[in-house]
């Protein structure tokens, strides 16, 4: 059984602000071995449980974050960007399930730690009018390549999420968010524990197979922060204008719903935020 593991930072355990997930920041080195951690820990929870082969794919930021040294060295390691399918790079590889480990809730949650959609300029993403974040829209990716999610770990806001999409899935909650920028942690052992129990448990029950169910065309609709973020998207062949800060976009199917939606997110980092 071969299982891909999609990596971000801000839903680790004990990582609960900017200062931590940056990589110019203050904190940014803990953080980055509190991430490496918890992923050897996902990776030998799926060996425990019969996996036989596992890719990690490091989905933060410039996918530079993960210690490759450090990291369990049965797996395969996905690094740096640019790259075709962001942080599902790797989902295509003929891989039998998906685990999502560090993620967070999408933009707008409340008692959610460092909640956002991808970018800083996204304000709600929605595929075929069903609201997604990060969890939603590459759950999404992973449906359309046949490889079910069947774990995630994160604070209880992102598992939560997770659940009300794919009600079978396993869920790890390593912090309790208590603001955008605070939460109540496990201590790290006590995440990487957890978070390798529920890995070995995920592979252990055929059950947890689902799939989110998004439908072809699939309709994108993205509402930005700021109506400039529009002006540069507009040049998208397809693209059209919802409202002063949303556009739609009719594709053939979640993947070029997928890839349409990482081209907006560059262009909208490219104006003024006004």
């Amino acid at each position: 059984m071969k299982i891909f593991i999609s990596a971000d930072i801000e839903g680790i355990g004990g990582v609960v602000r900017g200062e931590q997930s940056s990589r110019d920041a203050a904190d940014y080195a803990h953080a980055r071995k509190l991430m490496t951690a918890e992923v050897n820990s996902a990776i030998r929870g799926a060996f425990d449980g019969g996996a036989t082969e596992v890719v990690v794919t490091d989905a933060h930021s410039i996918g530079l974050n993960l210690i490759s040294d450090e990291v369990d060295e049965r797996a395969k390691l996905i690094l740096g960007t640019p790259r075709r399918l962001g942080m599902m790079e790797g989902v295509d590889l003929g891989c039998d399930a998906a685990f999502f480990l560090g993620y967070h809730s999408s933009a707008g949650t409340a008692q959610a730690v460092i909640a956002h959609s991808y970018r800083r300029r996204v304000a709600e993403i929605r595929l075929n009018g069903r609201k997604v974040g990060e969890f939603g829209f590459n759950a999404a990716l992973a449906g359309h390549f046949n490889v079910p999610v069947i774990l995630v770990s994160g604070d209880e806001a992102v598992c939560a999420e997770a659940r009300a999409l794919l009600p079978q899935i396993l869920a790890a909650p390593v912090k309790k968010g208590l603001g955008a920028y605070a939460a109540l942690c496990l201590h790290p052992k006590q995440a990487q524990a957890l978070i390798h129990q529920s890995a070995k448990q995920a592979l252990s029950s055929t059950e947890r197979g689902a799939m989110p169910s998004i439908g072809q065309p699939t309709v994108l609709e993205v509402r930005f922060t700021t109506a400039s973020a529009i002006d540069r998207c507009l040049r998208l062949p397809g693209a059209e204008l919802r409202d002063g800060t949303t556009l739609r976009y009719e594709a053939r199917d979640v993947l070029e719903a997928f890839q349409v939606f990482n081209v907006m997110a560059d262009l909208a980092e490219l104006v003024p935020h006004i």
